[in-house]
């Protein structure tokens, strides 16, 4: 597993889903071992232990899932406005545990210049359960809401560069074109296809059961 990936396809392909299966995996319990002394595959999330369980409930505290915000406030300061992105997705990963069936973030959400210093803070600390962070970006396409605004961007070079050894980066896109060349060099880079119409139907008939 390499320490900065980056999954990108079609819309709704399911690569965010897919980044919280990675992470479960990484800080499972069970996956720890070989396929002779684990229930589970190794390096594959059993779902059943603490860490799986915090993970799918989207409440892991070492398991950090960062979406784009369109923030309804506006705060003073630097530190009051990563106060509050640190709010806004506390209540954005509120509303996905209660309909896990989310909607694209809005055309105004990005990922802002606060997000990623909540990100940078977050990167130096012990891990608090588990033996590694996981930091999932979602539609990381944003870092970048449109031309001459790089300034999130440019401040995530470093932190993907140089990651801590304790640490693995997840990045999803749709639009892989529209990230900085400097972070697709810092990436390993995995086609997530478009998934069959007959799995599509499944999902659908089973969700609406």
């Amino acid at each position: 597993m390499p320490q900065a990936l980056l999954l990108e396809g079609p819309p709704g392909v399911g690569k965010q889903r897919l980044a919280l299966w990675l992470a479960q995996a990484l800080v499972c319990d069970a996956g720890r071992g070989t396929p002779q002394d684990s229930p589970t595959i190794a390096g594959e999330g059993c779902g059943k232990c603490q860490h799986c369980k915090l993970v799918l409930s989207l409440s892991h505290p070492d398991v950090h899932w960062l979406v784009p915000l369109e923030l309804s406030k506006k705060g003073g300061d630097a530190d009051k406005q990563v106060e509050l992105v640190a709010e806004a997705l506390g209540e954005e990963m509120t509303a996905r545990r209660e309909q896990p069936l989310y909607e694209p973030p809005s055309g105004l959400a990005s990922h802002g210049i606060a997000a990623v210093r909540l990100l940078l803070r977050r990167l130096v600390l012990t891990p608090a359960m588990a033996r590694r962070k996981v930091f999932l970006i979602g539609d990381a396409e944003r870092l970048v809401p449109q031309t001459g605004a790089e300034a999130a961007a440019n401040a995530l070079l470093k932190a993907l560069e140089e990651p801590p050894a304790d640490t693995v980066f997840i990045l999803t896109t749709a639009a892989p074109d529209s990230l900085l060349p400097t972070i697709l060099s810092r990436v390993v880079r995995v086609r997530v296809a478009r998934l069959a119409d007959s799995v599509v139907a499944a999902f659908v008939q089973q969700s609406s059961a």
